[in-house]
């Protein structure tokens, strides 16, 4: 059932403001609390206000007409590739793996050597990537011309992919826990995230599309649960997928989060589409 006259006024009622736009905000902050992940709230009280001031990350915070802050998200620009042209890279990482495999077996092989390549094999199991110095460790043991051409490709700091993709990404999701209380008395039929996602960020994007090609939206879900809770919620909420048809550089911070996207060409449909079916119909729920 569409979204009520009631319930757009109440959100209609409530401010999303550009945190260093308001030096009120850098007291505001300190009410702020998440349980579920601590990082994010230390990253709002003690570094996004410099952050947002140096135009780095684009920080936002949804308040109410009291100025509590109920939620705060922030979204910069990025990339996306397609992923042509990886193969040829992978099949040579698998040929590395198994060279090594038989490098650590051999007998003349010392037991540093074997630690140095114990430490290789698992950054190759684990996807954490290579790094040049620790193939040049190994390398004096038998240099291969396997290692040679990697080590030679790593001197191009220039990444080499099929094509690219302008995108946005959102780097921080974050619901107050000290409002949701408050939120339950607004009687929306929606998760307060899935609100401020639809009717706050993505007009953000839409505004920001009007200048700048952009093509996808992006973000890193960090889910370590058994059940992917946070991954599902992306996707049935959000519109997030998560496949491997695209890539993009991860950051360090990032790097245990699963990486999720969703094409911004028919996002104004959907979050119409939002609108339309805001509340579950009687019927559904009896």
């Amino acid at each position: 059932m569409q979204i009520t006259d009631e319930q757009l006024q109440i959100l209609n009622s409530l401010v999303c403001e550009r945190l260093s736009s308001n030096e009120r905000n850098l007291k505001l902050v300190d009410t702020f609390c998440n349980a579920r992940n601590g990082s994010l709230e230390h990253t709002l009280k003690n570094e996004a206000y410099e952050e947002d001031e140096a135009g780095n990350i684009a920080y936002y915070l949804i308040k109410d007409r009291e100025e509590n802050i109920l939620f705060y998200f922030s979204i910069k620009c990025g990339i996306l590739y397609d992923m042509f042209g990886e193969e040829e890279k992978l099949r040579k990482i698998n040929e590395l793996f198994r060279f090594l495999v038989e490098l650590e077996k051999d007998p003349s092989t010392t037991e540093d050597d074997k630690n140095t390549i114990v430490s290789i094999l698992e950054s190759i199991r684990t996807r954490k990537g290579l790094v040049k110095k620790e193939l040049s460790k190994i390398s004096h043991i038998r240099k291969s011309q396997l290692i040679e051409e990697l080590e030679k490709e790593s001197e191009d700091h220039l990444k080499r992919v099929g094509k690219t993709f302008a995108g946005v990404e959102i780097v921080h999701f974050c619901a107050n826990d000290a409002y949701r209380p408050s939120w339950k008395k607004f009687n929306m039929k929606q998760k307060m995230g899935t609100v401020i996602f639809w009717h706050f960020l993505i007009p953000k994007v839409h505004e920001l599309r009007k200048i700048v090609g952009c093509e996808y939206l992006f973000l890193f879900a960090a889910d370590l649960t058994p059940d992917e809770l946070l991954v599902n919620y992306y996707k049935a909420n959000l519109g997030f997928r998560d496949s491997n048809e695209y890539g993009t550089a991860i950051p360090f911070y990032d790097y245990a989060c699963k990486f999720m996207y969703q094409e911004l060409k028919d996002i104004e449909k959907r979050k119409d589409s939002f609108y339309a079916e805001f509340n579950p119909d009687e019927e559904s729920i009896m």
